[in-house]
C-alpha cells in the first residue's frame, strides 16, 4: 500500500511540473515572406549582373588608352613596326598592316594630321579616353586618298566659322568636344617591302599642334 501511494505522489508531482514546462512552438514562414525574399536576392543578382556589363567597356576602353598613350612615347607619329609591339600596344590590330600612335591634344591649339600614301590602302581613327570611336576615314574617303585633316575644339571651331582660312581650304575639320585623343593610324603592308615602305611613309607622316589662326 504504502509503495502504491508513493507510486501515485510521485506520478501527480511529475504531472504538475510537466504543465508548468512551456514548449516553444516555431512557426514556419509564410509562403509570400519566402517569395519576396527570394525575389529580392534575384533582383539584387541582376542588378550586379547589368551593372558589370556596363562598366566593361568603360575598363577594357581605358585599359586600352593607357597601352596606346604609354606606347605613343614621342611627339608626332610613332610606329609600331613589329606585329609584336603592335599586339603590345592596342590587341587585335591586323598583322598584315603597319600601325601609327599619336597623341592628340586639342585644348590650347588644333591638331593638324598628315598622310602622303599614294595607292596604298590606309584608313585612320581617333579614339577618346573610353576608348570610342570619335572619328575615322580611309584613302577612300580621303580627297585624292590623301590625309589632310586638322581637329578642333568647340572654340575654335567657331572662330573658324567667323573667320575662314584660306589655308585650309581642302582639308578635313573635324570638331571635337574631347581635349585628348589618340589617333590611330593603319598602312596595308602585307610583304616586308611594304613593310619597309610603310615606315618611312609614318615616319614622314604629320601629327603636331596647328599654327594658330589668324584673323582675315
Amino acid at each position: 500500500m504504502f509503495v502504491s501511494a508513493y507510486r501515485s505522489a510521485l506520478g501527480s508531482a511529475l504531472g504538475s511540473a510537466l504543465d508548468r514546462v512551456i514548449v516553444p512552438v516555431r512557426k514556419m514562414p509564410a509562403a509570400g515572406t519566402l517569395s519576396a525574399g527570394l525575389l529580392a536576392i534575384l533582383l539584387l543578382a541582376g542588378i550586379i549582373h547589368i551593372v558589370t556589363i556596363l562598366l566593361v567597356p568603360h575598363y577594357s576602353g581605358a585599359d586600352g588608352w593607357s597601352r596606346a598613350a604609354t606606347a605613343a612615347v614621342k611627339e608626332g607619329w610613332t610606329p609600331l613596326v613589329s606585329p609584336d609591339a603592335s599586339q603590345a600596344a592596342l590587341p587585335g590590330l591586323d598583322p598584315l598592316f603597319v600601325h601609327g600612335l599619336c597623341k592628340v591634344a586639342i585644348r590650347d591649339a588644333p591638331a593638324i594630321l598628315s598622310l602622303e600614301a599614294a595607292n596604298k590602302f590606309w584608313s585612320l581613327a581617333l579614339y577618346n579616353r573610353s576608348g570610342t570611336v570619335v572619328f575615322s576615314l580611309n584613302d577612300r574617303t580621303a580627297v585624292d586618298g590623301a590625309l589632310e585633316m586638322l581637329v578642333v575644339n568647340a572654340l575654335d571651331a567657331e572662330r573658324l566659322k567667323e573667320s575662314p582660312q584660306a589655308d585650309l581650304e581642302g582639308m578635313i575639320i573635324v570638331e571635337s568636344a574631347n581635349a585628348d585623343l589618340i589617333a590611330v593610324l593603319h598602312l596595308y603592308a602585307p610583304e616586308p617591302a611594304d613593310r619597309l615602305e610603310a615606315q618611312t611613309q609614318i615616319a614622314a607622316a604629320q601629327c603636331a599642334p596647328a599654327p594658330a589662326f589668324t584673323e582675315n
